[in-house]
């Protein structure tokens, strides 16, 4: 916006040069249209000169058309002499109409001057009250505070500091950057009637944001002078800014605590979930080292080598699940650093498949694994995720089904499938497998809960870059697919 002295300059070469041009026009023909119409004519420089520089330029314009015209257009020409009592009386006539005619126009203009402002105003009193009542988050509603204030009441800069900790913190600002020692501030109080306390300020203008509860913040200005109207605007825009503020405040509050509550209920439902992973494998120990143990007990060798061979599998088992369980943790805590490298998918299959050979006596396995697919991945978290599908498999189905497992080559993706025959899952209880809360209180549960095993399953091929999901088999069961980075 262009500055108040360089308006009236421009409103004043504009009456200027209307002027002359007016005047070369009428030159020529001035003993035809006589002292009025001549007079009537440099009306028009004395309204474009108010129009566009404002008052002090009309009265300009009115000085440079009283000159002409008294030499130009009254008798004698060319001279400032005026002929008897008629002339001095069309000149003072001339000058009182042509100042009537510039209040007339500035006042005309200043009422749609203020007129637009007030529209302005009402407008962006209007977008504050959207604010209220939309769901911005928090951070981009303040960056639309300060942004409004500053471009609304013409600032250099506008600053919006909120309570961080027991100091005030620069939360958004707009406009040129303010210097790092000027916000050098105190703290701000708990309660409304406390004024927000400020140090170091330089001279900059604040004002606090407050509701009827407590204080927010406050807002940090710099620019020109502010009019009295201003003043009274920015203290509404700042009193409903303070209310959109807390709203988002207190909607964060909420998402926050909602989130933490959930969190928790994962926790239990994860620990939950482990303790009965953990339970099934130390009873089956337990027992089997209970009978071997009891002398009261009659084994025969083959009795004593089946619960021996139980009891090391079960440890084994008890083994994995606590190493994934830790490794799960150190990925996501970013402490086990991933190592990927290219690998044959059909290693990885048969690795799976040696350390799993006693588990699926009971469940024969096909593979459908093209042996040149390779995959680049972390190859021990591949492999360990399958066999917890292997093992969760040979758990959940009835003997002597079959496991399948298949490979292709899809653009830069590996998709391998593992699907067992067992029972066919619900649309709800498929939605939940990757999850240790339980489906919902309705759902009906297998005899026995899925544990974390598909959970640790989750992270495992996330963590390496890939994808896994559920979805039922063509004739039943469960059929995992899961998408790993091609090499």
């Amino acid at each position: 916006m262009k500055l108040p002295s360089q308006r009236t300059a421009i409103g004043v070469v504009a009456a200027v040069g209307v002027t002359a041009i007016l005047v070369a026009l009428m030159l020529p023909a001035r003993a035809q249209l006589g002292t009025g119409t001549s007079g009537l004519v440099l009306i028009i420089p004395v309204v474009v000169g108010v129009a566009v520089g404002g008052w002090f330029a009309g009265v300009v314009a009115t000085a440079i058309g009283f000159f002409c015209y008294d030499f130009l257009f009254i008798r004698p020409y060319t001279t400032l002499a005026v002929s008897g009592y008629g002339g001095w009386v069309t000149l003072g006539v001339y000058v009182v109409v042509m100042l009537i005619v510039a209040r007339v126009v500035f006042a005309l203009q200043q009422a749609r001057v203020q007129a637009r402002r007030r529209t302005d105003d009402a407008r962006h009193l209007l977008e504050v009250s959207d604010l209220l009542i939309s769901d911005k988050a928090l951070q981009e509603l303040l960056a639309t505070v300060v942004q409004t204030v500053q471009r609304q009441f013409r600032l250099t800069s506008a600053a919006l500091l909120l309570p961080l900790g027991e100091r005030l913190a620069v939360a958004a600002q707009a406009g040129e950057p303010l210097p790092a020692e000027a916000l050098q501030v105190g703290t701000v109080s708990g309660t409304p009637s406390t004024a927000v306390a400020l140090a170091g300020l330089g001279g900059l203008r604040t004002l606090p944001l407050s509701t009827a509860e407590r204080a927010i913040g406050v807002l940090v200005l710099a620019g020109p002078p502010l009019s009295a109207t201003d003043q009274q605007l920015l203290t509404t825009y700042a009193n409903h800014a303070a209310l959109a503020v807390e709203r988002a405040q207190l909607r964060e509050q909420a998402l926050q605590s909602r989130v933490l509550s959930e969190v928790d209920g994962w926790r239990r439902a994860l620990l939950g979930s482990v303790a009965h992973d953990l339970r099934s494998p130390l009873a089956s120990i337990k027992a089997a080292l209970s009978d071997l143990g009891d002398p009261a007990v009659s084994l025969s060798a083959p009795d004593r080598q089946e619960l021996l061979t139980t009891a090391e599998d079960e440890t084994d088992r008890l083994t994995r699940l606590v190493k994934n369980l830790l490794d799960m943790y150190r990925i996501e805590a970013g402490i086990r650093r991933l190592v990927k490298e290219p690998a044959a998918l059909l290693e990885l299959i048969d690795e799976a498949l040696e350390a799993m050979r006693g588990r699926l006596e009971q469940h024969p396995v096909a593979i459908e694994v093209p042996g040149s697919l390779r995959v680049s991945v972390d190859r021990a978290l591949v492999v360990r995720v399958l066999v917890n599908l292997l093992e969760n498999a040979a758990r959940h189905t009835p003997d002597r089904t079959p496991v399948v497992i298949r490979a292709r080559r899809e653009s830069d993706w590996v998709e391998l499938e593992v699907a067992d025959a067992g029972p066919r899952l619900s649309e709800l209880r498929l939605a939940t497998l990757f999850s240790p809360v339980p489906a919902s209180r309705g759902e009906v549960r297998s005899p026995e809960p899925s544990g974390v095993g598909l959970v640790i399953c989750k992270a495992f091929i996330e963590a390496t870059g890939g994808t896994i999901s559920a979805r039922s088999g063509p004739e039943g069961g469960l059929q995992l697919d899961i998408r790993l980075p091609a090499a």
